[in-house]
């Protein structure tokens, strides 16, 4: 019996557990992974930056989508009549706060959340750099009676979409003003005033808390380039483009050389694109 037990058990391979039998990784197997792992980065990287692009640029037309809720709702509040701007003492983030209970955030599209780092910077700070905080920090010194201290964002309003007094307020600030008798009747006023709403810009992305473009308007020579009203809009942040919400609440995504092709206010003339002057790195834009 002994015997056999013995031959059994030379017929059974025998283990070694002090000695690890698992054959390791070779220096060529580890480049050829390697290597692998780069080529799915460099094929998936793409990919993912252009989805995270497209959630950025919804996330943006969704914020301003809400804007233009909150614009009816203040029109309808107020007998059709636009908020008054600048020139009555109280601006569009003030005006509509009661509708997004001050919540900063929806201020920003989420491609432009960088805050100013210098408020001597403002007219040089790019397409991705976000207004304010007003009144705070290097800001301290900028605090406009129409706005709230703490203020930030980076939309800006069609400043032609206001119902402002003619007379400047005496609020002893030098904001508020006598407009021009030539520039009274091209405020629009009243949404009863707002014919082809789909063609009339309220709010954008810019490089500002709004402005009022004007026909005359040149192109900036530059990207980022703040020189006159028009160029606050020309903010390619999106595909080469700008998220723009019109008066009958549709967003959509607007190439920069059809601003000029929009009716800004209710005196304006669209300009064809074949004879504008365009810089250089506006001639290839999208449209």
């Amino acid at each position: 019996m002994k015997s056999k037990i013995r031959m059994m058990t030379r017929m059974i391979p025998k283990l070694n557990f002090c000695k690890n039998q698992d054959k390791g990784f070779t220096l060529v197997e580890l480049l050829v992974v390697i290597a692998i792992i780069a080529l799915l980065m460099a094929i998936l990287l793409p990919a993912l930056n252009k989805a995270r692009d497209q959630a950025n640029t919804v996330k943006c037309a969704s914020n301003l989508r809400q804007f233009g809720l909150m614009f009816e709702m203040y029109t309808e509040a107020h007998n059709e009549s636009m908020p008054g701007g600048w020139n009555s003492g109280s601006m569009w983030m003030v005006d509509l706060m009661p509708y997004y209970q001050g919540v900063g955030d929806v201020r920003l599209c989420p491609k432009a959340t960088k805050l100013l780092s210098n408020s001597s910077d403002a007219f040089n700070a790019g397409v991705f750099t976000a207004w304010g905080k007003y009144g705070e920090g290097t800001w301290a010194g900028y605090n406009p009676v129409w706005a709230k201290a703490g203020m930030y964002g980076s939309y800006g309003i069609n400043g032609w979409a206001h119902n402002p007094p003619d007379i400047g307020l005496p609020i002893g600030n030098p904001e508020t003003y006598n407009i021009d008798p030539i520039d009274r009747p091209r405020f629009w006023r009243s949404t009863l005033n707002v014919t082809h709403t789909a063609d009339v810009p309220l709010m954008a992305d810019s490089m500002w808390d709004g402005t009022q473009p004007r026909v005359d308007n040149t192109p900036p020579s530059s990207e980022g380039l703040q020189t006159n009203e028009m160029s606050e809009f020309c903010v390619p942040r999106h595909n080469r483009r700008a998220n723009m919400l019109f008066m009958d609440n549709s967003v959509r995504l607007i190439g920069l050389r059809n601003l000029w092709s929009l009716t800004w206010h209710r005196q304006w003339r669209p300009i064809d694109q074949a004879y504008m002057d365009w810089p250089q790195w506006m001639k290839d834009l999208p449209n």
